[in-house]
């Protein structure tokens, strides 16, 4: 379970609650994954998560991004490559979804790789944002 905290902030409300979005449905998966039943509603929950992680990589990314080179952060280069990287990953794993449908290892997967990813690229890369911001 992803707890948010400030320590996550990046000084855009905007991009902080894009991050919370992220982090509420990244932990929905985490229940359903604990709480599994092969059943509709967790099978629609499943469909519903990759449509949302899908959109979310093309809308949140290209916003962080924008946000990042107009605040002239020096990382925004280290945040698009980022970025290019979990597209791909999760190109890789949409792609697998559409050909074999749902797998309880595979969203076991995208849930540890998510977890881990998310944390990781806020605290390193996105919270370099704020003192720009705030500036």
């Amino acid at each position: 379970m992803i707890n948010w905290e400030e320590r996550l902030a990046t000084g855009s409300d905007t991009i902080d609650g894009q991050h919370k979005m992220l982090i509420l449905h990244i932990n929905q998966l985490e229940g359903m994954l604990k709480n599994f039943k092969p059943d509709a509603r967790h099978i629609e929950f499943a469909q519903s998560l990759v449509a949302f992680l899908e959109q979310y990589a093309a809308t949140h990314f290209k916003y962080e991004e924008q946000c990042m080179e107009c605040h002239l952060c020096p990382a925004h280069e280290q945040n698009r490559e980022q970025h290019s990287q979990f597209i791909e990953f999760f190109g890789r794993f949409h792609a697998k979804y559409q050909v074999e449908g749902f797998s309880l290892e595979s969203f076991q997967a995208l849930h540890q790789m998510t977890s881990s990813w998310i944390v990781s690229h806020i605290l390193r890369i996105d919270t370099q944002l704020k003192p720009y911001v705030k500036n």
